[in-house]
């Protein structure tokens, strides 16, 4: 019994299955968005690696099917589990993975359509099948002889399986322990698309935020907003035990916050990102460069206002002027001698930004990028062509 009585061919397959499952393990563990992880790494780092696995694993488990024959209810786990990986890998690409619909414009316009019918949260609930089909592996390992056979093997193979389903379940557990109730106290229009929502409760003390960071909200009395989304931190909860958040209604949750009354209790969970943790990691004199545009400029603000004993400098532009927001905020921190900043409708030129930055700026400074993923890529290029360090360099970049 065991592995030496299968052909190499097989013998080779079965490791590929082997492997598969334990990436599957991981993209659960990672699911589960630890936040001592988030610190270290990102979440969008988190996220990258998330997708880079499920397709190698998918991958593998393809290689494993096709090289291994079996009959029966081994079979049959084996191939519902693989026809959901696969179903979901195909959805989550088109559907979550914004790496691809954000290079392939009719593939977007396409995903927008579909957008009407498979909302958000429909892609959460669709996304939690993965748990269902990696039961079904375990089954499927179980029903094995040969491989169960394999004592050493079977003892790994299980304990790493719930260590897995208990790290999962104590995750989940502790998220909802983190999570806090506040008040919406204020929900206003700052232009055509984007809102701005003043939360209030003396549970945002409890939270861990930081300049820069982004949170998960949610509404739990109201239909189709009860799934968490991600929003940055216009300011950080000060005296007044209020936090700000500025956003686009881009989405079909984003288009619903202007029907949300003052007095709506608000769940919200964090903080994450490394905006701050960037800043801090590196040289505390360089200058910072930001370079933004839209909707991405709204971390910023609670990062620049936390930083004001810095040097900065801030090129923010947007499509239309009324998008341009804080100005006041803007304009108040443009008389401070340590913060230069420009703000425009419409892109700046590569020239104007690399005129209006110090002298010497390739060998001192600190580079944030946020906002259009194409403005994102433009200036790594840009800084790329200057020889500029990549360890200099941070973005958070939500694409997978």
């Amino acid at each position: 019994m065991g592995l030496s009585t299968l052909p190499t061919t097989e013998t080779t397959a079965v490791y590929s299955g082997v492997i598969a499952y334990v990436w599957m393990l991981a993209i659960i563990f990672l699911s589960t968005r630890p936040h001592w992880l988030d610190r270290l790494i990102g979440l969008p780092n988190m996220y990258q690696l998330h997708g880079i696995l499920a397709i190698a694993a998918l991958v593998l488990a393809w290689l494993h099917k096709l090289g291994t024959s079996s009959g029966g209810l081994i079979k049959q786990t084996g191939d519902l589990a693989l026809i959901i990986f696969t179903t979901l890998m195909v959805y989550s690409l088109f559907f979550l993975a914004g790496w691809l619909t954000n290079r392939w414009q009719l593939i977007n316009q396409f995903k927008i359509k579909l957008e009407k019918f498979f909302k958000h949260e429909i892609s959460i609930w669709l996304h939690r099948l993965n748990l269902i089909a990696v039961i079904l592996v375990f089954i499927h390992v179980q029903l094995i002889d040969y491989i169960t056979s394999i004592t050493p093997f079977i003892i790994l193979f299980d304990g790493l399986s719930l260590l897995t389903a208990i790290s999962y379940l104590n995750t989940k557990f502790n998220w909802d322990q983190r999570q806090r109730v506040v008040r919406l106290v204020q929900n206003q229009a700052l232009s055509y698309k984007v809102r701005e929502l003043t939360l209030q409760g003396r549970q945002l003390k409890k939270l861990d935020l930081r300049p820069g960071d982004f949170i998960f909200l949610s509404f739990p009395q109201l239909p189709k907003l009860r799934e968490p989304h991600p929003f940055s931190l216009v300011t950080l909860p000060g005296q007044t035990s209020q936090l700000k958040l500025a956003i686009r209604a881009d989405g079909d949750f984003t288009s619903l916050l202007a029907k949300v009354k003052k007095g709506a209790d608000v769940k919200i969970t964090g903080g994450f990102g490394r905006y701050q943790q960037f800043l801090n990691e590196n040289n505390q004199s360089a200058n910072l460069i930001m370079i933004t545009g839209g909707i991405g400029v709204t971390p910023l603000f609670s990062l620049i206002a936390n930083n004001l004993s810095r040097n900065m400098y801030l090129f923010y532009s947007a499509h239309r002027q009324e998008d341009l927001l804080y100005s006041k905020k803007l304009s108040d921190w443009q008389k401070l001698p340590q913060f230069t900043g420009y703000w425009k409708k419409g892109r700046f030129t590569d020239n104007f930004v690399i005129q209006h930055i110090p002298q010497n700026w390739e060998n001192n400074s600190l580079f944030l990028l946020s906002g259009p993923i194409p403005l994102i890529h433009h200036w790594e290029d840009i800084l790329s062509f200057y020889h500029i360090d990549a360890k200099n360099i941070f973005k958070e970049e939500f694409n997978w």
